[in-house]
C-alpha cells in the first residue's frame, strides 16, 4: 500500500507502483483552497493511488481537479475509472488528448501493439481503460492559469516533443514544474548510487520529435523553475543538469539512429546504440549493469520512437 510523501508547500507525492514496481511512476496532490491531483496512472495502479490519498485523509469528493500531463496509458489509463468516483472533479488534459479519453479504443490499440513483443504484458501492467464522459473534460489554452486559491496558481504550457498531447504545469507557490515525460525519466535507485540524477529522454512512438523536445528544454530554462516534478520519478532540483543532459542525449540519439538507418541498420541496432550512449553517463561506474535499473522496454520503445520519427522525416523529404 502506498503512502504519500510530504514535499512541502502543500505538495505530496504518491508512488503508484506501476507494474508493481516502486519508484516507477508518481502522482502528485497539491492543495490551495481547492485540491488538484496531477497524474492518475493506469487503472491497475488505482488501489495504490487511493491508498496514498487515504494516507492524507483526502477523499475523492475532496478533489476539484484531475490533471493529466498527457494521455499515454501509464499516466492516464485510470482516468475514466477515477473520474466516475470524483463527484465534483474536472479532468484537465491537452486539447489533442481529449477525444482519446472519450473514446480510448485507438489509444489502447496502439499501446497494446507496442507491448505485443514484450510478453503480452499490457493487461497485467495497465489493466482496463474506461472512457471519460466528455462533459467532465476541460482543455486549457497555452499559458492559461488555474487559480486554486490561497495564492496558488497553476499555469499550463504545451510541451510537445515526447508527444503532441503533452502539457506541463507550472506552480507559482513552489516555483516548480510538473513536467510529465517532457524532460525524460529519472531513475532514482541508480541516481542514488552514482550521486546525481540519472535522466534519459523518453522518445516513444508515434509522436516523438527531437527538435520539439529541445525547444521544450529552452522553454523550461526560460521559466527558471526551482524544482522539477517528474512522473517517472520524483523530484529534482538539478535543473540545469537535467536540461543539458536532455538536449545532449536527444541530439546524440537522433544523430546515431540516422547514421545507423542510412547504413540499413535495424531498430535493434539503434536500441543497442542507445544503451551504449546511456552507459557513457556513468563511465565512473562501469561495473554497473544499467539493465538492472532501467526496464528494457523503456529503451526498446525509445529506439522505436526515434526510428519512427526518422522514417517519417525521410518520407517528407
Amino acid at each position: 500500500m502506498s503512502k504519500a510523501v510530504d514535499l512541502g508547500g502543500e505538495t505530496y507525492q504518491i508512488d503508484i507502483y506501476e507494474g508493481g514496481k516502486s519508484e516507477r511512476t508518481s502522482a502528485y496532490l497539491i492543495r490551495g483552497a481547492k485540491t488538484a491531483l496531477i497524474e492518475v496512472g493506469a487503472s491497475s495502479c488505482m488501489e495504490n493511488l487511493l491508498s496514498g490519498l487515504n494516507s492524507l485523509n483526502v477523499s475523492l469528493s475532496d478533489i476539484d481537479y484531475v490533471i493529466l500531463t498527457h494521455i499515454h496509458i501509464d499516466h492516464a489509463g485510470g482516468a475514466g475509472t477515477l473520474i466516475k468516483k470524483t463527484p465534483k472533479a474536472r479532468l484537465i488534459v491537452h486539447p489533442r488528448g481529449a477525444r482519446h479519453l472519450i473514446n480510448p479504443a485507438r489509444l489502447v490499440e496502439g499501446t497494446r501493439a507496442a507491448y505485443t513483443a514484450y510478453d503480452n504484458c499490457f493487461d497485467q501492467v495497465f489493466g482496463q481503460v474506461e472512457p471519460v464522459d466528455g462533459k467532465n473534460i476541460y482543455t486549457p489554452e497555452e499559458g492559461e492559469n488555474l487559480d486554486l486559491g490561497k495564492g496558488r496558481v497553476l499555469t499550463f504550457y504545451y510541451t510537445s516533443g515526447h508527444a503532441r498531447h503533452h502539457l506541463s504545469i507550472y506552480d507559482n507557490l513552489t516555483r516548480g514544474l510538473f513536467c510529465g515525460d517532457a524532460l525524460g525519466a529519472v531513475y532514482k535507485p541508480l541516481s542514488r548510487i552514482i550521486g546525481r540524477d540519472f535522466v534519459v529522454p523518453a522518445t516513444p512512438p508515434s509522436e516523438f520529435d527531437p527538435a520539439e523536445g529541445i525547444a521544450v528544454c529552452e522553454m523550461v530554462r526560460g521559466l527558471a523553475p526551482e524544482v522539477l516534478y517528474f512522473s517517472h520519478f520524483g523530484i529534482s532540483k538539478n535543473i540545469g543538469y537535467i536540461l543539458e543532459r536532455n538536449r545532449e542525449l536527444l541530439q546524440q540519439f537522433t544523430s546515431a539512429a540516422r547514421e545507423i538507418l542510412s547504413e540499413s541498420g535495424s531498430v535493434k541496432n539503434v536500441e543497442d546504440k542507445l544503451w551504449e550512449l546511456i552507459n557513457m553517463q556513468i563511465q565512473d561506474f562501469s561495473h554497473l549493469d544499467l539493465r538492472q535499473f532501467i526496464p528494457l522496454i523503456d529503451i526498446q520503445l525509445c529506439a522505436e520512437g526515434i526510428v519512427d520519427y526518422l522514417k517519417k522525416e525521410g518520407r517528407n523529404n
